[in-house]
């Protein structure tokens, strides 16, 4: 496990990881199913990569093969709020125009399959399938709310395929998952302060800030099939389990300069240092996919994914503390669906050019969209072309170009766990570019 865990550490070093898909969710585990859009990416085996979107896929290798993918996530992203008031009523300060709050980010996979015998194969791929990055600047209008939040994870997972004819094959695998994260916001002290009459307290005028980190590992399993019943068309359905991540590690307070945060602590026992738990749910989820081949040089693909996002209730930081009470963010997400169409021309053995178009459903809710998560829904556009290099070895190169929809945030201290975050009302919007690369070897 220690070596696991030192790999992990690599892993996720690189893979300091924005939301691209919806909620937390990301799909960037294959530079090639990515080029149409992940249109036919559950009914897709034609290299390693294929693997993390359905573990049936394993079963379509001839011997051995790898695949090893870099996807290059580069959003932009900004918001304007028009309220920005603390619990009291007064104005927050700070920026009410922040931007570049979703940062670079390179996502790495991996995948290896080997055949056993004419029916039984193995794999294994190594993917980031959720990851979340947010930093907005110090002192910002929405501070009380969200500074800095990161969610890293590392999926490794073996799986076995087995062709029960040639028109059926089925497949299962293990996830296991490493995950890790850090949460910063700045708490308005100065209200606390004020209400519990404390002398000199300024309502938004004193924070203090606090710092929360944790990591855990956590096993699930993901179960798929891929089915052809004509020639020329590949079904898939595949589905990958929930799972639940307990982060456990420090609650940190740096407490305002004042000294309102201190006497708060010395009167109630409020922002001591401590341990912390933060469960967070990754949810399950369907992928489905076709593939029809309707001449050598012509194919279309199709995808329709569903995730369970309404196991998402709220993100909860749970305090060692007995008198820290638990810090909650209400979410509230709903189920949502992803559905892509694609396509595939082939004008030469070597070459293959792939496009797709998606749209992308958000689990938020205008009620409930919190500026941690700014998720909105999205549409995609990508393009791409695979060369083959040699007999041996393909290279993929691939483009997206995601558009976020402007979406509001309006929040206020009636929420649950929000009675010293104040109201927050106003837009968010991105953009994201993603360049992907991906070579894939047969030895």
């Amino acid at each position: 496990m220690r070596r696991l865990a030192g790999f992990a550490a690599l892993w996720l070093a690189a893979s300091a990881l924005p939301a691209v898909a919806a909620g937390y969710g990301l799909k960037e585990h294959s530079a090639d199913a990515m080029a149409a859009a992940y249109a036919g990416a559950a009914a897709s085996d034609r290299d390693a990569s294929t693997m993390v979107y359905n573990p049936a896929a394993a079963a379509g290798v001839a011997d051995t093969d790898f695949s090893a993918s870099l996807v290059a996530i580069l959003p932009g992203s900004s918001a304007s709020y028009s309220t920005a008031t603390t619990s009291a009523g007064n104005p927050t300060g700070g920026g009410k125009t922040p931007s570049g709050y979703i940062s670079d980010a390179p996502v790495p996979a991996f995948g290896v399959r080997h055949r056993l015998d004419d029916r039984l194969t193995v794999g294994l791929s190594i993917s980031a399938p959720w990851g979340l990055r947010t930093d907005y600047p110090a002192g910002w209008a929405g501070r009380y709310y969200a500074d800095e939040s990161e969610l890293l994870t590392i999926n490794v997972t073996p799986v076995v395929a087995y062709q029960l004819s040639p028109a059926v094959t089925f497949g299962a695998g293990l996830q296991i998952e490493y995950a890790k994260g850090t949460l910063t916001s700045s708490i308005d002290t100065g209200t606390l302060g004020a209400l519990n009459g404390i002398p000199g307290s300024i309502p938004g005028g004193q924070d203090s800030f606090a710092r929360v980190s944790g990591a855990n590992w956590t096993v699930g399993y993901t179960l798929g099939t891929m089915l052809r019943p004509m020639p020329g068309l590949t079904l898939g359905i595949a589905y990958r389990s929930s799972l639940q991540q307990d982060l456990t590690g420090p609650l940190t307070f740096t407490l305002d300069g004042a000294g309102v945060g201190a006497t708060i602590r010395s009167l109630t026992g409020l922002f001591a240092n401590t341990r912390q738990k933060t469960p967070i749910t990754m949810p399950d989820m369907i992928t489905s996919g076709a593939r029809m081949d309707f001449s050598d040089g012509w194919s279309g693909m199709a995808e329709l994914d569903w995730t369970h996002w309404s196991r998402v209730h709220q993100l909860m930081v749970i305090a060692e503390n007995p008198a820290q009470p638990a810090d909650t963010t209400n979410l509230s997400w709903k189920d949502t669906l992803f559905g892509s169409l694609g396509v595939e021309y082939r004008p030469s053995r070597i070459w293959a050019l792939r496009a797709g178009m998606a749209y992308d459903e958000s689990p938020a809710t205008d009620a409930t969209r919190e500026p941690r998560i700014p998720d909105a829904d999205r549409i995609w556009i990508s393009a791409g072309a695979r060369v083959a290099l040699s007999d041996d070895v393909d290279l993929n190169v691939t483009a997206s170009r995601l558009f976020n929809l402007t979406a509001p945030i309006a929040l206020s201290p009636a929420a649950p766990g929000a009675a010293l975050r104040g109201t927050l009302a106003g837009t968010t919007q991105s953009y994201v570019n993603v360049a992907g690369l991906e070579v894939s070897w047969r030895p």
